[in-house]
């Protein structure tokens, strides 16, 4: 492993992403997200070179529609002439291109689409959450549009695209397609229930490509290792972490997510469905071969703690003896148990991030998540707690500023808060009523929603309103700031006195002081540290890693080494 090459690329076929060779149809598959790891599209490029077609994946990370520039006016010019002329030229053999997109995306889309027709005129396919919730926006600007899971479809599309039927696919479920002045709109198919009968995704080298400070480049092991290292979780423990998924949907159907989307369109089909843990084995044994740099894994599974006790507890034991790198999970209130999350801790586990959302019962059953209240929040909480000596600080979820909130909803969270057993961290999200969920449709209705491109599209969900309980929300994210001193600060006579008139000069000098200090907080050195908790405490996690024994006990150095 450790004479592996960084700079050279990779034969897929060779190191088992798919199985047979050959050339019909070349496919190229573009996305725009930041993060280049991209489960879905990869999944996708595996698929088809199984089935024996071409593909390149070509990565134009987007930085306007990441969360993180939310504080940038975003243009719809994603990108710049010169990229956009990069990527043409890249594209010039292709025969059908695809891209991925979700909302905050679309302008990126729409440009690589306008450029696609004008210098090439091949035909493109959209597909991702936003295609699939608004179809009939989207034809409008592409060719055709998947609506859900992709992977058949897009088989069938390309087949009859190499028969010469491109005006005959009334066949194809889930697919939305133009004929002559015409917008066809066929029935949705049914979900795949055997997650392992598709490849593991396609993470190889061979015809990829990543734009670059400016440029599209192939992407080599060296050029990969620098941006899985960047990615957004890699960032705050200081590793070089790869990012997959263990399986699809999600327990739950809260309101603001877009699980409540595909709920409803494929009800009466089982929509949690999990790949075998053998299948995952093999990828991440795949993946730690080629690149020997990765020690740390993120399964962004919307509920990794969803799993049935007897299939988690086989994951902990396979994951501990044949990986044995840190990882990070997503998980849910009340489906935490002691029994998982001890198996997990031992297995590697180093953090774990769980949606509080909010402390407010109304909006909880606002949200649909009645059944994770409080009770649950706390009690899941205390579990993570007791083994805080082996795990960085877990990551908790709220959302704010909502439009339906009181301040007694507020109230409720910052109450929550303060009731959190130490340590902890917070991540807040300001409300975006994403096309497609619930809480879109109730807000549409109440008139809520007045210009989508300015108050969805283009806005990003760590915006915030300066008011005097997200200051307090702000104070608590590191888990620092003192629970008695918070309890003082939510006490109603408190609030009051606080959000009185006679305190409104005070608040905007307080309001200036907080922007001052949340610009210095978001410097990426304070905001590692901040996640990272205590460097104490990350000693000790690593202490406790070199102590682990399995076939890949020493694997996390090599990787330590090649940072």
């Amino acid at each position: 492993m450790t004479g592996i090459d960084l700079g050279t690329k990779i034969d897929p076929v060779e190191h088992g992403f798919y199985s047979r060779e050959g050339q019909v149809v070349k496919i190229s598959l573009i996305s725009p997200y930041p993060d280049i790891t991209n489960y879905g599209l990869r999944t996708l490029s595996a698929v088809l070179r199984e089935a024996g077609h071409e593909t390149q994946v070509i990565c134009m990370p987007d930085f306007a529609g990441d969360g993180e520039s939310a504080h940038t006016k975003m243009s719809e010019q994603r990108y710049t002439s010169s990229a956009i002329e990069q990527m043409v030229e890249t594209l010039a053999d292709s025969d059908l291109v695809g891209i991925t997109l979700m909302t905050h995306y679309f302008d990126s889309a729409k440009q690589i689409t306008k450029a696609v027709h004008e210098h090439l005129g091949l035909p493109v396919i959209w597909g991702g959450f936003h295609p699939s919730v608004r179809p009939d926006e989207c034809i409008h600007h592409c060719d055709y549009v998947a609506v859900g899971d992709a992977e058949d479809l897009i088989l069938r599309l390309v087949e009859k695209l190499e028969a010469g039927e491109s005006d005959k696919l009334h066949d194809i479920k889930s697919l939305i397609w133009k004929q002559g002045g015409e917008v066809i709109r066929n029935a949705v198919g049914s979900l795949e229930q055997e997650l392992d009968s598709y490849p593991i995704p396609d993470f190889s080298t061979d015809d990829h490509y990543v734009l670059f400070e400016g440029e599209i480049l192939p992407v080599t092991r060296d050029l990969l290792r620098r941006y899985l290292h960047n990615g957004t979780v890699s960032r705050m423990f200081g590793r070089t972490g790869y990012q997959t998924m263990t399986g699809r949907g999600c327990p739950h159907a809260c309101t603001y997510c877009g699980n409540s989307f595909y709920r409803d369109l494929y009800k009466r089909q089982r929509y949690v469905r999990y790949r075998s843990v053998e299948h995952v084995m093999r990828e991440l044994e795949t993946v730690k071969r080629l690149y020997p740099f990765i020690d740390f894994i993120w399964f962004s599974d919307d509920s990794f703690f969803g799993r049935p006790l007897p299939d988690l507890l086989l994951f902990a034991e396979e994951y501990k003896k044949r990986i044995g790198d840190p990882f990070y999970v997503l998980g849910s209130p009340g489906t935490i148990t002691e029994e998982k999350y001890e198996a997990l801790v031992d297995a590697g586990l180093l953090c774990i991030q769980m949606g509080i959302e909010h402390g407010s019962p109304r909006l909880q059953k606002m949200f649909k998540r009645s059944t994770m209240g409080n009770d649950k929040i706390l009690k899941s909480a205390e579990i993570i707690t007791q083994f805080a000596d082996r795990t960085a600080p877990p990551q908790y979820d709220v959302i704010y500023d909502l439009a339906y909130e009181t301040m007694e909803d507020k109230l409720h969270t910052l109450r929550l808060i303060s009731d959190l057993p130490k340590p902890y961290r917070l991540q807040v999200f300001s409300v975006i009523y994403y096309p497609g969920t619930s809480l879109h449709t109730i807000a549409a209705r109440d008139g809520l929603v007045n210009d989508e491109k300015a108050e969805i599209y283009d806005r990003m969900f760590f915006e915030r309103h300066d008011s005097y309980t997200n200051t307090l929300l702000f104070l608590a994210r590191s888990g620092k700031f003192p629970h008695p001193l918070l309890k003082v600060l939510i006490d109603e006579r408190v609030v009051t006195a606080a959000t009185s008139d006679y305190m409104a000069p005070l608040g905007e000098v307080a309001k200036k002081s907080f922007s001052i200090l949340r610009k210095v907080m978001r410097n990426p050195a304070i905001e590692r540290a901040r996640a990272l908790g205590t460097m104490e405490g990350l000693s000790r996690f690593e202490a406790r890693l070199e102590g682990m024994t399995g076939a890949n006990a020493g694997a996390a150095a090599p990787g330590k080494a090649a940072k």
